[in-house]
């Protein structure tokens, strides 16, 4: 779902000057903000792509998610009101973001505008599709094996594909922090599933058999 949906170009224009938005571009791999950094405002991906990781108590990290255009990020953490963000947001290829202020979109203007009503009643559904999710990789974590991690994980891609033959934004390095493993040992056990008939692959594009 995208923030913007069932606002035309017009309407968008007006919007973002209402919220005072701030567009920004990123390189790759350039940090648009730090765990403990103070969060103002919500964030949209007009190009690009942006990893959310943080790291845990030993200083292993931890991929919580991976955006891409038309994704928002930080909405909730501004919404709740948390001064410090609790992640850090990367950039992981040259990406264009739109800030919006976040006052300004909770104070709609005397013209009460139907499109920033929108927007609001799109942010309240993202932000619960996403602790969906979150609950998803609730799920995802509590598997008991290495195994069961990779085919939940594969299943879900699968099921948002709507096809059987799919593929995942991540490396291997990536893959293996998104699911909590060692890389080594995600590696191994990729191929002895392969080998078993459960599953093919070729680098990032997946099949379950």
């Amino acid at each position: 779902m995208n923030i913007f949906d069932g606002i035309n170009d017009d309407e968008f224009e007006l919007l973002t000057k209402c919220l005072q938005a701030v567009k920004k571009t990123y390189k790759k791999d350039e940090i648009i903000f730090d765990i403990g950094d103070e969060i103002k405002s919500a964030a949209y991906i007009l190009e690009g792509s942006v990893q959310l990781a943080k790291d845990d108590y030993a200083g292993n990290k931890i991929i919580i998610n991976h955006l891409s255009k038309g994704d928002t990020f930080a909405e909730a953490m501004v919404f709740a009101g948390a001064e410090e963000s609790a992640v850090c947001a990367k950039a992981i290829e040259e990406s264009c973001i739109l800030f919006l202020n976040f006052e300004k979109i909770l104070s709609i203007c005397s013209n009460s505008c139907r499109f920033h009503k929108k927007l609001i009643s799109n942010i309240i559904k993202i932000i619960s599709l996403k602790n969906l999710d979150l609950r998803e990789r609730i799920e995802l974590l509590s598997k008991k094996n290495l195994r069961e991690r990779i085919l939940c994980m594969l299943h879900k891609a699968k099921l948002n594909s709507k096809s059987n033959i799919f593929k995942i934004p991540y490396s291997r390095e990536q893959m293996a922090e998104f699911i909590g493993a060692d890389r080594s040992a995600l590696s191994r056990e990729l191929s002895r599933m392969k080998r078993e008939g459960l599953i093919d692959y070729h680098k990032n594009t997946f099949r379950l058999i």
